[in-house]
């Protein structure tokens, strides 16, 4: 893909072959399953998930850093919004971006997770997020999750105006569309861990 190419050589420095990138990359070919078999189509909107380790950490420059590099976007053709939600409770940062495409979305996740792995053990990242929503309804969101220590996708849909509640039978849903593509999935739903505050 010439735009991923470009992209990488914009922010990725020592780029080198990873599972976690692998995994992620193949939701830009494996997504069209979830349009064709369920009219699921991608908002454009992402998240990172990253847990701080080192106490000595600063969430503050690291949300610098990631300004840095999304601001550079301007010497690209990306189009690209994006926040930084900083959890102090909980020692997390969301890194939350919007995009036009699938796969910008997977560019922009795929670039900024090598970087932060880069970091080594002061901190983890724990989750990439993928919002999709039914064609023609904008109030019910769709959500394909990539738990960085499974390696593995699994869904996770939320009932809107419910709390804490979840349909598993939209999940289950989702997971057979994905079921013949190289998408590397989590069959186990006990593992499934639900985000119910997402900050999207």
């Amino acid at each position: 893909m010439v735009f991923f190419k470009r992209f990488i050589d914009v922010f990725g420095n020592n780029k080198k072959a990873h599972s976690d990138s692998d995994a992620i990359f193949t939701l830009s070919s494996a997504y069209i399953s979830l349009e064709t078999r369920l009219n699921l189509i991608s908002t454009g909107r992402c998240g990172i998930c990253i847990k701080k380790i080192d106490a000595d950490v600063s969430f503050n420059e690291l949300k610098q850093s990631f300004e840095n590099l999304l601001d550079a976007s301007k010497k690209t053709e990306l189009q690209l919004s994006y926040g930084v939600n900083i959890d102090e409770y909980h020692d997390l940062l969301w890194l939350v971006i919007d995009v036009k495409t699938i796969e910008d979305s997977v560019a922009c996740v795929t670039v900024v997770s090598e970087i932060l792995e880069q970091k080594g053990p002061t901190i983890q990242l724990m989750f990439a997020v993928f919002e999709f929503g039914k064609k023609g309804s904008k109030h019910q969101p769709y959500y394909l999750t990539y738990d960085y220590e499974l390696d593995k996708f699994y869904p996770f849909v939320p009932i809107i105006g419910r709390q804490k509640a979840r349909n598993s039978s939209e999940e289950m849903s989702m997971m057979r569309a994905v079921s013949n593509d190289r998408l590397p999935v989590e069959e186990d739903a006990s593992k499934w861990d639900p985000i119910w505050h997402l900050p999207f």
